[in-house]
């Protein structure tokens, strides 16, 4: 494992466990066994390190939904295997994406416009998986944007008051979005 990798495994293992507050650069360095000098010769700061771990977090989730958008494949899979995709990582990632978005996007500026640039290409690539089913005539209802925006709310809700806030097991979540996915993309009349 080299200098890098060690002082993010260690951030990320600290930032879990003692928040982003109250984590402190000379924590970091004495948890991976490392120098202070050797931690501000690939970070700036604390904030530097943690922008790190959520870029590693998007970038992931972005990877995925590139990879789902080239596929030739039904529709409504597409949406329902990357949302689910997009729950294992996030599951995986939750302290740090608690961090994030509970204590550090409504209080600075740089997280705030890495949190928008990131949602915006997530839209971006649900809005070319939904398009293919609306001119394959897969779904019925022709206006994509409202189809993205009712699909990214309700992966938001879930993903903010179940996986983040209420700590639901993995299995639980992927149900509940099966099921709300169906509703969905299906309509709540039988």
């Amino acid at each position: 494992m080299d200098t890098k990798e060690k002082l993010l495994n260690s951030a990320k293992k600290l930032f879990s466990k003692k928040g982003y507050y109250e984590t402190r650069v000379s924590d970091i360095v004495a948890d991976a066994g490392l120098s202070q000098g050797a931690f501000y010769l690939y970070f700036k700061s604390k904030e530097d390190i943690f922008i790190e771990l959520v870029k590693s977090m998007s970038n992931k989730v972005v990877k995925l939904l590139k990879d789902y958008a080239s596929m030739e494949m039904d529709p409504e899979e597409v949406i329902k295997n990357s949302t689910f995709d997009f729950f294992r990582v996030m599951y995986e990632e939750r302290p740090i994406a608690y961090i994030f978005l509970f204590q550090l996007v409504g209080t600075n500026e740089k997280f705030r416009k890495l949190y928008m640039d990131k949602n915006k290409k997530v839209r971006e690539l649900l809005h070319i998986i939904v398009e293919k089913g609306v001119k394959s005539g897969v779904f019925s209802y022709k206006n994509t944007e409202n189809i993205v925006n009712i699909l990214m709310g309700y992966v938001r809700i879930v993903y903010l008051e179940y996986l983040l806030k209420d700590n639901i097991p993995l299995e639980d979540i992927l149900s509940l979005v099966s099921e709300g996915i169906d509703v969905i993309l299906k309509g709540v009349k039988g």
